[in-house]
């Protein structure tokens, strides 16, 4: 129709106006709606109202151990807990560390001298066969000082020994003894082992040594205690080798 407006078109334009007007009062109102709190947050209460009670549930009383009680045997301590002492002495095993047992022949030797000798020295073992049936020597030489000889090498038949003396005085200590005795291959030879030694009650010491040249001819001394060494008295050498006839060579 002429002059007047088409029902049909108007409805078209009248939808094509409402669209973006209710788009925009959408969008309004989601920005004018308030924002979801967070799990976390607390609601703060108006000024004036009263806080919210909240519901505190009674502790539980701790229960005391009975009195009589007593650890169960076998049980496993927990983490940080000290673990209640065994019933009785608790025995060490024996472990293949676990040094032997000294046989009889050493019991007598003080411990510094058999640490210092096993230590120290190339000898054989002491308590080993054939020198573990040889027994050490052990004599007194005074108040405060002992002589010890040790068995350094040998047979079953005889042996050489090694010999300290063990001063228990204000100085005190383990000091190795040295000897000098004649000698028909070398003149004088010295020596850290004296074959066969023996001690009386008046401190001297007999001992005797081998020459390392042909015929092993023998030399033999005697010491005396001098209340802090071990000083020469006599010595004498085989005139012939393996003969026994001594003579004398000092003094």
């Amino acid at each position: 129709m002429q002059g007047g407006l088409d029902p049909h078109a108007a409805g078209a334009s009248g939808a094509v106006v409402r669209a973006p007007r209710l788009a925009l009062l959408a969008a309004l109102a989601m920005l004018a709606a308030p924002a979801p709190l967070a799990a976390e947050e607390e609601v703060a209460a108006p000024p004036g109202a009263a806080a919210p009670l909240v519901e505190v549930p009674p502790e539980r009383p701790a229960e005391a151990p009975a009195p009589d009680s007593a650890p169960e045997t076998g049980a496993v301590p927990a983490p940080g807990e000290t673990p209640p002492p065994a019933d009785g002495p608790v025995a060490r095993p024996e472990t293949a560390d676990d040094p032997p047992p000294l046989p009889a022949s050493l019991v007598d030797v003080p411990e510094p001298v058999l640490a210092l000798h096993v230590s120290t020295t190339f000898c054989e073992d002491p308590s080993g066969p054939p020198l573990a049936g040889h027994d050490a020597l052990v004599a007194p030489l005074g108040p405060t000082a002992v002589l010890v000889g040790i068995p350094c090498t040998g047979d079953a038949a005889r042996a050489a020994f090694r010999l300290y003396v063990h001063e228990t005085g204000e100085i005190g200590g383990v000091h190795a003894q040295f000897f000098a005795l004649p000698s028909k291959s070398l003149g004088w030879a010295g020596t850290e082992v004296l074959w066969s030694p023996m001690a009386d009650a008046e401190g001297r010491l007999t001992g005797t040594l081998y020459d390392p040249g042909e015929g092993r001819c023998a030399s033999r001394g005697r010491w005396r205690w001098t209340g802090y060494a071990l000083a020469l008295e006599t010595a004498e050498m085989e005139a012939t080798c393996g003969k026994g006839d001594w003579r004398t060579i000092y003094p």
